[in-house]
């Protein structure tokens, strides 16, 4: 569990989250009421429907498509979400840190074409300039896991914006069959905050280090309570 980590900071503006990326030192950022309010689902290879579907339930069916969720299952605008990175927490070794998501595929035979993650590369308002580009992870890992695929990009091509995000950016993967349970581990290696839900915690979600998965869980510093959070993370398939 990490430790020594600080009460979630609100996000009064936007440029706190710029420059603590640009530091490495990404702090828990709150999004705020007003995100809260605003945030919609914006997925860039689905349609209307999917996405409409993706808020519905855990695991919903549209056009074929299935949808796996390990959130909360609530709406976004009743979320209470934050930006994070894991180099806040262990330093430069945060960068070998992922966020990981275990899934289960809804039946025999079931392949994998995209990955959905909520997340933001920071915009500096001061001086209207995006971070410099710099890679993330993603892998594919089987229950036991062993790795299925991998594929590393550049963070600005899918969660560029000027303002905090507001829904999920799609990264679409070849054709993928997973069968049972499966992981979906995310590096954001500084070069980005992704979006966690800090409260309802599912038990689905983990640290991926050291070859082992690690409850996704914190210590609040002023309650001492131990909560656990589900990263922004989705699966998409049929």
């Amino acid at each position: 569990m990490p430790t020594g980590c600080k009460e979630l900071i609100p996000l009064e503006n936007p440029d706190q989250l710029h420059q603590h990326l640009y530091m490495d030192r990404v702090q828990w950022l709150s999004l705020g009421d007003n995100l809260k309010k605003s945030i919609i689902i914006i997925a860039a290879l689905c349609c209307a429907a999917l996405c409409f579907d993706a808020m519905a339930e855990d695991s919903t069916s549209t056009s074929k498509l299935t949808i796996l969720r390990a959130d909360s299952g609530k709406n976004l605008s009743d979320m209470n979400l934050s930006l994070y990175s894991a180099i806040n927490d262990f330093g430069i070794s945060g960068i070998n840190v992922g966020e990981a998501v275990k899934f289960t595929a809804p039946n025999a035979g079931w392949k994998l074409n995209w990955i959905e993650v909520m997340g933001w590369s920071g915009f500096n308002n001061t001086t209207q300039t995006f971070p410099s580009d710099r890679n993330f992870l993603i892998e594919i890992r089987d229950k036991d896991y062993n790795l299925l695929y991998k594929f590393a990009d550049e963070q600005n091509n899918y969660f560029l914006s000027t303002t905090p995000p507001t829904g999920f950016s799609a990264i679409e993967i070849p054709a993928l069959q997973v069968t049972g349970d499966f992981y979906v581990v995310f590096y954001d290696r500084g070069a980005m905050g992704i979006a966690m839900e800090s409260d309802s915690g599912t038990g689905n979600s983990y640290f991926f280090m050291n070859g082992q998965m690690i409850p996704a869980q914190f210590k609040m510093t002023d309650t001492n309570e131990t909560i656990k959070v589900n990263w922004m993370i989705r699966a998409v398939g049929k």
